[in-house]
């Protein structure tokens, strides 16, 4: 009877997992994990970055205090891009500005700011960096 109980749970776990692919929805993970799964593969695990290939997400901080540098962080490519829903991207980029960048007073992004700005990606972030003072 035990093994018939044990079968029984695991096709019903299989069953609402199945759901929850299905319908779209998502485990919410911590955003150091998500920094982990979604950007540390090219702005290293510390956010060092590479300078000949990803910037250092370690100077991030001062673009939240000029016009236009919040909404250049959320429209870069690899952020507007990113293959995670606003509610999940906005508080990984929380996470990245406090425990990366060192911000320490700032508006959080919002799941709504995100979704605006992300809709016009930038085409070419390098060209527009020069005109954010």
């Amino acid at each position: 009877m035990k093994a018939a109980n044990c079968t029984a749970a695991f096709f019903g776990s299989l069953l609402a997992a199945s759901a929850m692919l299905a319908s779209g929805a998502r485990a919410e993970i911590p955003s150091s994990e998500a920094y982990q799964l979604h950007c540390s593969g090219c702005h290293r695990p510390d956010g060092s970055g590479d300078a000949r290939i990803v910037p250092s997400l370690r100077a991030l901080a001062p673009l939240l205090e000029v016009p236009g540098g919040r909404d250049y962080l959320v429209r870069v490519p690899g952020v507007a891009q990113a293959p995670l829903a606003s509610a999940e991207l906005a508080p990984l980029l929380n996470y990245v500005l406090r425990e990366i960048a060192g911000a320490q007073s700032f508006v959080p992004f919002t799941e709504s700011e995100v979704e605006s700005l992300r809709r016009r990606p930038l085409r070419d972030p390098a060209a527009e960096r020069p005109a954010i003072p």
